[in-house]
């Protein structure tokens, strides 16, 4: 009884294999009559897993169009005659080691500890450059934006540059706790009491700054800049709001000391130049651009050189 179950179970087995090898030999898509069978599909996916393990995993569909691009890719190198010399991954690989403080061994070792052999990660970068040579070669130099382009788009966003309104301000403080007694605080604001009357009596204030602060902008003149005065102290905001251009405040006292605050000027809301922004801009303008103009390459342009047929 025993032995007929083991010849059922071997047949079992034996008849299943070829079941198997047929699933797995089952064409998914072809290129050019280049057939890409469900093991090739499955292989690829791994490999993108191990590359990027902390990247999405894509469903097989998706990954199926990745590795369609990857074919479509490589006949296009292919007929463009693109060859990346061996001396172009050596600067590649130079650059990577010289980015991450690594000598030879130490990235051969790190690939082999990822389970990556060096010879395949130089065949892959080989790959990688050429891409970006072919990519260099039929988009980059079809992609242009103008200064027109760069004024269209200022304009038409020129919300987003807005800059609010801001104080530019000096200051003169004090250090005093905030749990000093009453005499050391009486004193602290007696002392720059007098320095605001040297101040009103002529004396520059950021030359008093600068000899009696004992604030961080002190070697400055106690210059603060422009800022918004939402983002300044609340103390500082509500004296502020009430000063004009020119004017020195009474002392104001915070949990760091007694200060003096000077408004210098007054900006009203403005939006930022479009000199200033142009060459944000253009790169952004670019950038999308580029991407526009690869997709419509990879889904236009080059199927109407190449047939690609899909059956998952």
């Amino acid at each position: 009884m025993k032995s007929t179950w083991m010849l059922v179970a071997a047949g079992l087995v034996l008849a299943a294999a070829p079941l198997r090898a047929e699933v797995v030999n089952r064409i998914v898509a072809s290129v050019d009559g280049d057939p890409i069978t469900l093991y090739e599909l499955n292989q690829y996916e791994e490999k993108q897993r191990a590359l990027m393990p902390s990247m999405r995993i894509p469903g097989q569909n998706d990954a199926l169009q990745a590795l369609i691009t990857e074919k479509l890719l490589a006949k296009e190198i292919a007929a463009k005659g693109i060859h990346v010399r061996d001396e172009d991954i050596d600067h590649y690989v130079d650059h990577i080691k010289e980015s991450n403080h690594l000598t030879d061994d130490q990235l051969k070792e790190a690939l082999k500890q990822q389970g990556v052999d060096y010879a395949k990660y130089r065949d892959q970068i080989r790959q990688e450059i050429e891409k970006v040579q072919l990519l260099n070669r039929e988009i980059r130099g079809k992609v242009n934006i103008s200064p027109e382009d760069v004024q269209r788009y200022y304009e038409a966003h020129k919300k987003d540059y807005e800059r609010p309104a801001r104080v530019k301000v000096r200051q003169i403080m004090l250090r005093l706790d905030p749990n000093a007694p009453s005499e050391i605080a009486q004193a602290v604001t007696q002392r720059i009491e007098g320095l605001r009357g040297q101040i009103l009596k002529g004396e520059d204030f950021a030359k008093v700054a600068k000899q009696y602060s004992e604030g961080p902008a002190a070697a400055d003149g106690g210059d603060l800049g422009e800022v918004e005065p939402s983002k300044m102290l609340p103390e500082f905001e509500a004296v502020l709001t009430k000063m004009k251009e020119g004017e020195v405040s009474e002392p104001v006292r915070t949990n760091m000391g007694v200060h003096l605050l000077k408004l210098e000027k007054r900006i009203a809301v403005g939006y930022q130049a479009e000199s200033e922004l142009a060459a944000e801009i253009k790169e952004k303008l670019y950038s999308e651009a580029l991407d526009e103009r690869y997709k419509r390459w990879l889904l236009e342009d080059i199927q109407k050189h190449h047939y690609v047929e899909t059956k998952l």
